[in-house]
C-alpha cells in the first residue's frame, strides 16, 4: 500500500463504522433478553482487553502488519502458514459479511432482486474504492460517519415525538441474574463485533501517530459499543424483548413505528441506508486486510490483486451456505469455536514470544 499515513480522525470514523457494520441492524445479544444492551457493553470491555494485546504487538513492530511480524516471531516455517491462515480468515469474514448484507437488503426492501446481483454490486463498490487506495476508504468513512450520525439523531427525535418509546419494557434489569448476560458475551458479543478488530492489525502500520493512534481506535470501539447498546435498548423499549428476539432486523420495525400526524411515515429507508453503509465498510476493511496480507506475503502490488480477490470474496459469499438460516447457525458456531484461535490464542502466543525476546535482548546493567 506504499508509504500511506492516515489521520487519527479518519481511523476513528473507520473504526466506528466497521464496528457498527451489520451489528447495528441485527438482534445483537438477544440471548440475554432485555439485558442485551448490558451484554454488548461487557463484550466491548472484553474486546478492549484483546485489542490491548494487539496494540502491544503493534508498538513492538510499528511498521509491520500482523502477517509480517508473525513470520518474524515464529520463523518462516511456522509463520508463513499462520500468515496464510489469517489471509483466508479475512477473506472468509468479508464473504460472510457480504452474504449478511445482501440477504438483509433483500429481506428489507429488494425482495425480487437476485442475491448474486446485490452481492456483486456491494463488493464491486468496495473494490473500486480500494483500487483508489486505503486513504480513499478512510476519507470516505469520514463523510459517511456524519450521514449515519444525522440519520440516528433524526430517527431518535422522530421516535420520541411519535411516543413509541416505553422505557419500562427494559425492566426488570437482570431478572434472570447475570448468567444469561455472560452466556451472550461468551457465545457472541465479545467476538462479534469487537474481536473482529484483529483485522486492524493489518491497517495500524498506516497510522500517522504511533502513540495516539491505538487510543483513538479504542475510543472508536467504545463509542460504537455505546451506540450499539443504546440501539438495542431502543429496539426493546419500542418493540419489547420478545419481538426483538424473533426479528432478524429489529431496527426496521422499530423505525417503522415512526408516525407523526400521518405526515411523516415509512422512514424505513433510513435503516436500509445505514445497512448499506455498514456492510460496505465492514466488507471493505476485511477486504483491505486481506489485500495488505497478500501484498506483503507474496510481494505483489496490491492493486493487481484487487479484482481477483473481489471474485474470491464474491464466490465465498455465494457458496457459504444453502440458506440464510444455515449461514447464521454456522456463523454462531464459528464465533466461539474457530475465531477465538485467531483472535485470542495465536495473538497471546505472539505476545509471549515478543515479551521473552524483549526480556533477553534488553541491555543489562554492568
Amino acid at each position: 500500500m506504499g508509504k500511506v499515513k492516515i489521520g487519527l480522525l479518519q481511523f476513528f470514523t473507520l473504526t466506528v463504522l466497521f464496528e457498527l457494520g451489520t451489528a447495528l441492524v441485527v438482534n445483537l445479544g438477544m440471548s440475554a433478553g432485555r439485558d442485551a444492551w448490558m451484554s454488548i457493553l461487557i463484550g466491548c470491555l472484553t474486546g478492549l482487553v484483546m485489542f490491548a494485546g494487539y496494540v502491544y504487538l503493534y508498538r513492538k513492530h510499528p511498521d509491520m502488519p500482523f502477517t509480517a511480524y508473525t513470520r518474524k516471531l515464529l520463523g518462516t516455517t511456522v509463520g508463513t502458514p499462520v500468515a496464510v491462515m489469517y489471509i483466508v480468515l479475512y477473506l472468509n469474514l468479508a464473504g460472510r459479511d457480504l452474504r449478511d448484507g445482501s440477504t438483509m437488503l433483500a429481506m428489507a426492501t429488494m425482495h425480487n432482486t437476485p442475491l448474486f446481483i446485490l452481492s456483486m454490486l456491494m463488493i464491486l463498490s468496495g473494490a473500486y474504492v480500494l483500487h483508489k487506495g486505503l486513504e480513499v476508504l478512510t476519507r470516505t468513512s469520514l463523510m459517511f460517519a456524519v450521514i449515519v450520525l444525522l440519520i440516528g439523531v433524526f430517527s431518535l427525535i422522530l421516535l420520541i415525538l411519535s411516543g413509541s418509546i416505553k422505557l419500562l419494557r427494559l425492566l426488570p434489569v437482570l431478572e434472570n441474574g447475570i448468567g444469561p448476560v455472560m452466556d451472550s458475551v461468551v457465545h457472541q458479543n465479545y467476538m462479534f463485533p469487537f474481536g473482529e478488530m484483529i483485522c486492524f492489525t493489518m491497517l495500524m502500520p498506516y497510522l500517522s501517530d504511533v502513540k495516539k493512534g491505538p487510543w483513538v481506535i479504542a475510543a472508536g470501539m467504545l463509542i460504537s459499543a455505546l451506540l450499539l447498546s443504546a440501539t438495542m435498548a431502543l429496539n426493546i423499549s419500542v418493540l419489547g424483548a420478545d419481538i426483538v428476539e424473533r426479528s432478524p432486523l429489529p431496527l426496521m420495525p422499530t423505525i417503522s413505528k415512526i408516525s407523526i400526524s400521518d405526515f411523516i411515515q415509512r422512514v424505513d429507508i433510513f435503516v436500509v441506508m445505514v445497512l448499506i453503509i455498514g456492510v460496505f465498510f465492514k466488507v471493505s476493511v476485511f477486504f483491505a486486510a486481506a489485500l495488505i496480507g497478500i501484498s506483503e506475503l507474496f510481494n505483489l502490488p496490491y492493486r493487481r490483486m484487487v479484482y481477483p480477490v473481489t471474485l474470491i470474496i464474491l464466490f465465498t459469499s455465494m457458496l457459504d451456505a444453502r440458506s440464510f438460516t444455515e449461514h447464521l447457525n454456522e456463523g454462531g458456531r464459528l464465533l466461539y469455536t474457530v475465531y477465538p484461535l485467531f483472535m485470542i490464542v495465536i495473538p497471546v502466543i505472539l505476545i509471549i514470544v515478543t515479551a521473552i525476546r524483549s526480556y533477553f535482548s534488553a541491555p543489562r546493567p554492568g
